[in-house]
């Protein structure tokens, strides 16, 4: 498994991902009106992959990914272990991090909804830049923006980008008729850790 940093433009939304690098990485084109006008490309993780962390100051400025603040032994905690948060945030629960970090997301993020408003988007107060999302099609997981994710970065012994950078396969994820994409392209199982 290797460890990837993502990141918002202004770099003040923070995460983390692990995921093996020799697997191919499906990348997804979506064409449902919101996807469809940011010309978002993401890809799934599992929620267990992933968690949240706050730039190092703590506060908004351009840091290096190898400044993020990494604290595995908190990244399990749930919401509900954190301070100042509510219940009334459906996605706060379910994502991983310390309880500062989560403030700090919490705290920096707009929450925008539409439609059956399953889908979770918090974008960046400063940037504007959703660099993750819990969607729709895969409610146990999250959708990571492509390009906010720092391919390029320092790795646990890693060398080159060749090295981090996944092999990629596109795939287009009919988002006007979403009920019918949803079966038909498997998207689910991309989050399903039963199926690991």
């Amino acid at each position: 498994m290797d460890t990837y940093n993502v990141k918002c433009h202004c770099g003040n939304i923070r995460a983390k991902l692990t995921r093996q690098k020799d697997l191919p990485l499906v990348v997804w084109e979506c064409n449902c009106s919101d996807c469809n006008m940011r010309r978002n490309l993401h890809f799934m993780v599992p929620a267990r992959d992933f968690w949240l962390v706050e730039p190092a100051s703590g506060g908004i400025h351009a840091v290096n990914d190898d400044e993020m603040e990494e604290d595995p032994q908190h990244q399990d905690q749930s919401l509900d272990e954190g301070e100042g948060t509510t219940s009334t945030e459906p996605d706060m629960a379910f994502l991983r991090g310390t309880s500062a970090a989560k403030r700090h997301y919490q705290n920096n993020t707009v929450l925008y909804q539409w439609g059956t408003k399953t889908a979770i988007r918090r974008f960046c107060k400063t940037c504007g830049i959703l660099p993750f999302y819990v969607p729709r099609s895969n409610p146990d997981g999250l959708g990571v923006t492509f390009p906010c994710v720092d391919w390029e970065g320092k790795g646990e012994g890693e060398g080159s980008t060749a090295k981090r950078m996944p092999k990629v396969e596109m795939r287009k994820f009919d988002g006007v008729h979403w009920e019918e994409s949803h079966k038909a392209t498997g998207i689910a199982e991309q989050t399903n850790v039963d199926a690991d």
